[in-house]
Formats: C-alpha cells, structure tokens, sequence
C-alpha cells in the first residue's frame, strides 16, 4: 500500500514538473492561435502575439499551381507560385493570371503589375515591365526599371526612365528617349542646397515670383542671378553683395585690350560651321587677373572690361573733342586777325 503511495506521488511530481516547463518554453516562444498547414509545410499561421505569415511554393518560373482568385472584385490575395500579392479592387482582368509578374506587387483600384519584379499603387496605374514601378493616378511604366508617378504620366517604353507629372492637365506627359528624366511641375521645380532653405535653385513658367524675390524668371538662383522669361541672362550685381572696390585706370585697361589676342574660333563640341569670336580664358585672365580660375570667362568680367574701354575711349574722345575746339577757336582767332591784316595792307595807298 506505502509503495503504490509512493509511486502515485512520484508520477504527481513528475506531471507537475511537465507542466511548468510546458508553461515556461510556452512564455517564451510564441505558439500559434491558428495555423494551417499541408505536409509538414506551413501555409497560414497567426501567433498569439499578433504576427501573421502565409506560406507557400514558388513553382520556379514554370508555373504549376492554380491562382486563388481571378476576375472582377475585392481581396487581398496571396500567390505563392508566382511570389506576387494584390490588394484592393479591379473590375476586370488586371489581376488575372497573365497579368500577374513574378514577384509583384500591387494595391489599390484597377492597378495592374504585369512585369516581373514590378510594383504599382493608386487608380488605374500599371507596371507593365520588369522592375518597373507606377504610381498615382492613370500612369503607366512601360519600360524596363522605369519610374512612372503623379497623374498621367507615361515611360513610353523607355527603360529607365523617370516621369512625373503633375495634375495640371490631363495631357499624358511621356518620356522621349531612354534613360531620362522627365517632369512636368507647372508651380515650379524648386531645388534647395541648404537644410534652412536659403540656397538653390528655381525652374518656374515665370508667371510668379520665385523663392529668391526674382519675377519674370524661368531659372531663378539664390544667388541672385537669374534667367528672364525674354531669354537674358541676368547676373547678381547688388552694390550690398560686393566690397573691396578699387579705381581702375581705364587707359591701363585700353593698353592690356590692344595686346590682348582676339580670335575666331570654334569650341571641339560643335560643328565647325559654327564660329565664335573672342579671348581664351587664359589669355584674359593673364591680362586682367579676374574670375576664380584660367579656364572660364565670367561675364560680369568681360563686361566690365568693355564698359572700362569705352568709358576710356570716351575720355580720350572728349578730351580731343576739347583740344579741337580750342584750336578752332585759336584757329578762327589767327584767320580774324589775318583778316585785318590783309584789309590794312590793301587800304593802304
């Protein structure tokens, strides 16, 4: 009677001591509230911590197994043979089979995400080539590893070509050549160098100001300069960003003009049919001493150096113009008194 006690209480112990360790591996490793599963293989499983999976088979690019869902409707759908996801709602054909890339991803209304690795969003966008993304409204990449975004915007079958379009029309704005970038942003393009904002650049119609105070401009800087609506360069010359002036003799500026070398030419870059005329940088900047390096010209530069001759010129001009003068008068003086000289000898009897 004492031995079968005694083995009761063993076997109590021992069951105890399960069901603390069953309890304590149970804290520390999340078990599932639900899961399905086929062959050992798990298919759908949501821990009791909240953490969701899905499983499944990719069929290795020769396709084998059956889509979950095709047609018209709303779901969030899961293909495992193909790696692809879908979510939202289409009212036709967009997530049938063969409008499903390996690999893909797409959510929103009547998105399509045909190309492998190709993601879409929004309302009606596609990705219809490999790696291609589409996203917003009515936009479509078409070309491989292309970036169609906004309203309306289209790669046009040019790989890696990037378009963004804004909501200002419904034109379909569309790349024109592979590997570019095109925008359409009708309140400007604005490109700030600086985290305060007080640096950079301003591509705007010219029909309002720009961050930089600048009207009537297509490129606006915050430096100051500016390209005008009209086509003219503008170049930064407020007196409050400048300092350390200094006179310059203008007949100083005329001598180092004469030696300086002029010619025609032609840049490598263009046809030779098209000429320019003017200094090397080099040579200018041997003469003058002006800009930042030898090998460009600023015009600000070259302007001034105009301005100096002809204000040099000018003083030479009127200069002469006074000494002309003055030589007529002596001139119409000397003739006056030859004049009575002349009447005297000849009164004379």
């Amino acid at each position: 009677m004492k031995t079968r006690f005694r083995f009761q209480a063993v076997l109590a112990s021992m069951l105890v001591l399960l069901i603390i360790t069953t309890h304590s591996a149970a804290a520390q490793t999340p078990d599932s509230a639900f899961a399905v599963s086929r062959a050992g293989a798990s298919l759908f499983r949501v821990n009791v911590d909240g953490g969701v999976t899905m499983g499944g088979a990719w069929d290795g690019g020769s396709f084998s197994g059956g889509i979950p869902a095709e047609g018209a409707g709303t779901r969030l759908m899961w293909y495992p043979q193909k790696g692809a996801a879908r979510a939202g709602y289409v009212s036709g054909t967009q997530w049938d089979d063969a409008n499903i890339g390996y690999f893909s991803f797409a959510a929103g209304e009547n998105v399509r995400a045909s190309g492998d690795n190709a993601t879409a969003f929004g309302l009606r966008t596609t990705a219809a080539q490999v790696s291609s993304f589409a996203a917003g409204e009515d936009n479509t990449a078409s070309g491989a590893a292309s970036v169609a975004l906004g309203y309306h915007a289209h790669t046009n079958a040019r790989q890696g070509s990037f378009v963004f379009s804004d909501r200002s029309s419904v034109d379909t704005l569309r790349a024109g050549v592979n590997h570019s970038a095109n925008w359409r942003t009708s309140g400007g393009f604005r490109i700030f160098t600086s985290s305060n904002l007080s640096t950079g650049v301003t591509l705007q119609s010219g029909t309002s100001v720009s961050n930089w105070g600048q009207s009537g401009a297509v490129i606006s800087t915050s430096t100051g300069a500016y390209l005008s609506t009209g086509g003219v360069w503008t170049n930064a010359s407020d007196v409050n960003r400048k300092h350390l002036f200094a006179p310059v003799d203008g007949e100083d500026v005329l001598q180092k003009l004469r030696a300086l070398p002029i010619t025609s030419w032609s840049y490598r870059t263009d046809n030779e049919s098209v000429r320019h005329v003017g200094p090397t940088a080099q040579d200018f900047r041997a003469a003058f001493g002006l800009g930042q390096d030898s090998v460009s010209i600023g015009t600000i530069d070259a302007d001034g150096v105009s301005l100096i001759g002809v204000k040099a010129l000018e003083k030479r001009t009127a200069d002469q113009q006074a000494r002309i003068e003055t030589l007529e008068r002596d001139n119409a003086a000397l003739r006056e008194r030859l004049d009575r000289l002349e009447k005297a000898l000849t009164s004379k009897p």
